[in-house]
């Protein structure tokens, strides 16, 4: 139901709000490339540090301070914006590039893969195999494809509930599990009672499974107060808790290395044309310093693609 997603076009969409893609996106803005940045839900490694003693210029700085100067920076330049959200179906290298959240669609020129090292494995056993085949990261993008049908969607914040109930009004049959307990969650909850949407708290999704034709029939759940392993039978999950970025990549088409990390030439080119990637994504040596040059080098190299393209 696209009423529900916001449109957005620019020249490049940067992946990732850390060092690598903030400092890309000074790049871009400064060769006057309208850019988007997209800060997904992760907290991100330099955000985590306590200390950092090597960063030029500071002799001692946490990362929060640190990332927030870079944020600002990047704010400063008016062909940059910083908008909220995970990348959860991507379409490169074809061309326009297509990056989708569960809300907004964006179309750019070039993109620059910044997501840091991410979760490299899957949360849920079984889960990477059925994406697209009952398994979703998008209940607004995809929730039209189960009218009357059994859906569950995963996880604990505002963003399951206001899904929950444009799923409902979409005609699914809606429920909810969430690792915490009812009184810990927020109080978009006292809406979604009113609609009886059932909700099963204080458990853990652990395993999906597919059916012979490689839908996906159940899931299994384990209770985190007593142990107990539930198995439900179910026509859609939507997982809104967190995105395994890797995953989400490798479906897209770019090439990953033995370790899931994003291969990359000497101008942070992946194997797709109009896409980069650059920082702690790529492997290497993880810290700052490098993270920052790297997103350096791709946004230079963003915008000389985009100038070709124009040229020819």
């Amino acid at each position: 139901m696209s009423e529900y997603l916001k449109e957005y076009t620019c020249d490049i969409c940067i992946i990732g709000a850390g060092p690598a893609g903030l400092n890309a996106a000074i790049y871009c803005g400064r060769a006057e490339r309208d850019t988007i940045v997209l800060e997904g839900k992760e907290i991100g490694a330099l955000e985590m540090t306590k200390e950092i003693q090597n960063w030029l210029g500071e002799k001692n700085i946490e990362g929060t301070e640190l990332l927030k100067k870079f944020k600002d920076h990047a704010r400063n330049n008016t062909n940059v914006r910083i908008i909220k959200g995970d990348a959860i179906s991507l379409m490169l290298g074809m061309g326009k590039n297509m990056i989708s959240t569960r809300s907004a669609n964006i179309t750019a020129e070039a993109v620059i893969i910044c997501t840091g090292r991410g979760l490299r494995k899957e949360l849920i056993e079984g889960e990477s195999q059925l994406i697209g085949y009952g398994v979703s990261y998008c209940a607004l993008c995809d929730g039209p494809l189960y009218k009357d049908k059994k859906v569950f969607l995963y996880g604990d914040d505002e963003e399951v509930f206001e899904d929950a109930l444009a799923l409902d009004q979409m005609g699914c049959h809606v429920n909810i599990i969430t690792k915490k307990s009812i009184n810990q969650l927020p109080s978009k909850v006292e809406e979604v009672k009113t609609k009886n949407i059932p909700i099963i708290d204080n458990m853990e999704i652990t395993k999906v499974e597919s059916n012979s034709g490689g839908l996906l029939q159940k899931i299994y759940c384990r209770s985190k107060n007593t142990n107990e392993i539930k198995e439900i039978e179910l026509d859609g999950l939507f997982i809104l808790s967190y995105v395994p970025s890797n995953s989400v990549f490798k479906k897209a088409g770019v090439e990953l290395d033995e370790l899931g990390n994003i291969r990359v030439d000497d101008n942070q080119r992946t194997n797709l044309k109009g896409v980069y990637a650059a920082g702690d994504v790529t492997g290497g040596l993880f810290q700052v310093v490098f993270a920052a040059a790297e997103g350096a080098r791709a946004g230079i190299n963003a915008a000389k693609y985009i100038r070709q393209m124009e040229k020819d």
